[in-house]
């Protein structure tokens, strides 16, 4: 039996069980989480984080806890008239206004109502497109395992999926399931290799896509930070200097981090990856050894290589695309360029459109933190941005609003989409 919760319950209730602490992190780190929540349109999450921070640092959270619970009532409130909305307009065929108003719903208990209404509303707005029994039953069984985080179920099913109106859908999920895969792997073994932090990064990104996906992406998070704060204590203390040196105790500062191992050891398997034929795993190192020093001659003449090598390999380059993705969620969108730049150079169609819109954000991203001191190129690659999003509408590219931030979203609407 299912039960349905208001969004003042709901609000109570959530906001209770946010009250223990979350594991291993400050207050302030609690304060970042919350800032990307909200960011993502979460106001749930943000309160819950900024609460969670307040249990730990009352003075300097507490008002902010209460701030964010009354924005995220407001907000469950208003999600409520949006719904009531949105059903009245797709009765009465009003199929753009019902994809706008349920659109707006981000969070909460009318979420899940909220997505099944639009993907009713994208039917309508295909123009009526028919869509047979077999199909339907198919993405709606697709969707379901989806979100159980039955992956395999879940794309044995988006396969049957023939009719052109929920095509689209059924190809977003099963990007949305080759992307989490390569992220989960991506975070194994950045683990295995001992980049705690960077495993971090791509188990946050996974949480994102399906926090119910196979691999438990969210408990393997907790794991990796509670290591990260078991090394962070662990650390040597740093030698003290003898009284024979200098009157009174002198601390020595601490050793300079020596990457050259750790570049050697990438180095090492994109060499036997790319020898071994695995275009992606060998882009995948080189990338590693990037990271730690970004002009590493012998990193970037084999990326550029791999890349090369990959626009003849169809398969390799829709995990150039993934890559790029993950990229652009890491921050890293010099590599998304590069990656979602070769998928698009080689021809790739497929996934034109998502190519062309993940793009456009990574050069718009840099746009919005590029000096205000160089507007040249800020402009320049803000003017690249607006090009790549008008190819992706010209391709019926539909992104999910709460996928990206606000500031992206914002622009992609009000860019048209002729060029």
């Amino acid at each position: 039996m299912k039960v349905k919760l208001s969004g003042a319950v709901f609000l109570v209730a959530t906001t209770m069980l946010s009250q223990t602490p979350n594991s291993g992190k400050s207050a302030d780190q609690l304060r970042d989480l919350a800032s990307h929540a909200k960011e993502s349109g979460d106001l749930q999450s943000e309160a819950d984080y900024l609460c969670q921070a307040a249990a730990l640092d009352g003075k300097k959270y507490a008002k902010k806890c209460d701030r964010a619970k009354d924005d995220a009532a407001k907000a469950l409130a208003q999600f409520q008239a949006d719904l009531a909305m949105g059903r009245s307009e797709l009765q009465h065929k009003d199929y753009p206004g019902a994809l706008r108003d349920l659109g707006k719903i981000t969070f909460g208990p009318n979420k899940a109502e909220a997505q099944e209404l639009m993907q009713q509303a994208r039917i309508g707005i295909s123009g009526g497109i028919p869509v047979d029994p077999a199909s339907l039953t198919a993405f709606k069984n697709a969707r379901e395992a989806y979100f159980r985080g039955d992956f395999d179920l879940a794309e044995s099913q988006a396969k049957y999926v023939q009719s052109p109106a929920l095509q689209n859908a059924a190809n977003q999920l099963l990007a949305n399931i080759s992307v989490y895969r390569d992220v989960m792997k991506q975070a194994d073994a950045l683990v295995h290799n001992g980049d705690l932090k960077g495993a971090e990064q791509k188990y946050q990104f996974a949480v994102t896509i399906q926090q119910n996906g196979p691999g438990h992406p969210a408990e393997r998070l907790k794991e990796v930070q509670a290591a990260e704060a078991r090394a962070a204590t662990e650390k040597p203390q740093p030698t003290v200097q003898s009284q024979t040196a200098a009157q009174g105790k002198v601390t020595q500062p601490p050793p300079k981090v020596n990457n050259a191992a750790k570049i050697k050891n990438s180095l090492d398997t994109a060499r036997r990856e790319e020898t071994q034929g695995d275009l992606k795993a060998a882009l995948l190192a080189y990338n590693a050894a990037l990271v730690l020093d970004a002009r590493q001659a012998e990193a970037v003449a084999g990326k550029t290589r791999v890349l090369s090598e990959m626009q003849e390999d169809p398969s390799a380059m829709k995990n150039s695309l993934t890559e790029g993705v993950a990229d652009f969620y890491a921050s890293h969108f010099s590599h998304a360029d590069e990656a979602i730049g070769a998928y698009l150079n080689s021809g790739g169609k497929h996934y034109a459109g998502a190519a062309h819109f993940y793009l456009g954000a990574s050069l718009l991203m840099q746009a919005l933190l590029t000096s205000p001191k160089n507007q040249q190129q800020a402009d320049t690659l803000r003017e690249q941005a607006l090009d790549q999003f008008a190819f992706a509408k010209q391709l019926r590219y539909k992104p999910i609003e709460s996928a990206v931030s606000p500031k992206v979203f914002t622009q992609w609407t009000q860019t048209g989409g002729q060029k």
